[in-house]
């Protein structure tokens, strides 16, 4: 078995263009152009083919996490949230984002691609329409616990 600082190591070098929609994707809640999928010590991961998709897709990520505070009953944000959490905040900004730019309930095909036309759209990260999304991160429930 992999000691963990090994992984993280080693992940650190595969993914060194970190894909901040992982967990998206490894949920299959949608897809990305620019992913590029690896598995390392049986574990799923993901990393983005371009640092300047990344950076942007991080802002947006950053933004949707201190936008959904109050949805998710927090008094504060960071850049780690639990698993859970995490996952509303990448599924359902996405799918709110989605939601803006076009009346679909499709699976979100290609997140770079709605990354690029909202921020066309709106003139960048910070004019995005939260209030508009975040309500999405609230609806969103991943899987019920098996119980």
């Amino acid at each position: 078995m992999v000691e963990e600082s090994e992984y993280k190591s080693a992940y650190g070098e595969i993914a060194s263009n970190r894909c901040e929609f992982e967990k998206t994707l490894t949920h299959n809640k949608a897809t990305c152009a620019l992913a590029r999928h690896f598995w390392l010590a049986d574990r799923e991961g993901y990393a983005c083919k371009s640092s300047e998709a990344s950076a942007k897709c991080r802002e947006i990520l950053l933004k949707l996490r201190e936008n959904s505070r109050f949805v998710l009953k927090l008094p504060q944000t960071s850049d780690k949230l639990p698993h859970n959490m995490e996952i509303r905040v990448q599924v359902g900004g996405m799918q709110g984002i989605q939601a803006l730019l076009e009346d679909s309930e499709h699976g979100i095909e290609d997140i770079n691609a709605l990354v690029t036309q909202a921020v066309d759209k709106y003139g960048g990260v910070e004019a995005l329409p939260y209030s508009d999304i975040v309500p999405f991160v609230g609806r969103y429930q991943g899987r019920k616990s098996r119980k």
